[in-house]
């Protein structure tokens, strides 16, 4: 099993309907594929969390690069996981922050560290609200 994370640049086009059909359309074909994963929006950029086997994870992710939906793709994890944080899920869909989103973070998330990586992301504080999430 594995887990793929990647940060993209939301196309200017793309309104918050289209992005829930997408995610809707992205959870039916993932089921069959055993994908499960969880799409973060934060009005401007995607954080995607994807987990699955390798040899379907690597084509999907490939397939989704080359999305036009969004652009400037980057790979910020691609590691082997013993259990999926998200085993009921084909795909969900996570948008903004929380309340009570506080300061930056002073410190750089460390490598594999997931809840730092959406720290990061979306400012210090949504790691906490991710995490009762799942």
């Amino acid at each position: 099993m594995h887990r793929l994370v990647y940060f993209s640049n939301v196309s200017l086009d793309l309104n918050l309907f289209a992005i829930e059909a997408m995610v809707e359309q992205a959870a039916e074909r993932n089921r069959p594929l055993s994908i499960s994963g969880a799409l973060h929006y934060n009005g401007l950029n995607f954080l995607q969390i994807l987990e699955g086997p390798h040899q379907t994870l690597t084509p999907l992710y490939l397939r989704i690069r080359k999305d036009p939906r969004h652009s400037g793709v980057v790979k910020l994890a691609h590691e082997h996981i013993s259990i999926r944080s998200y085993p009921d899920w084909g795909m969900k869909l996570f948008r903004g922050a929380p309340k009570g989103v506080g300061a930056p973070r002073e410190k750089a998330p460390r490598e594999g560290d997931l809840s730092a990586m959406i720290d990061a992301f979306f400012g210090f504080g949504h790691a906490t609200a991710f995490a009762q999430m799942r």
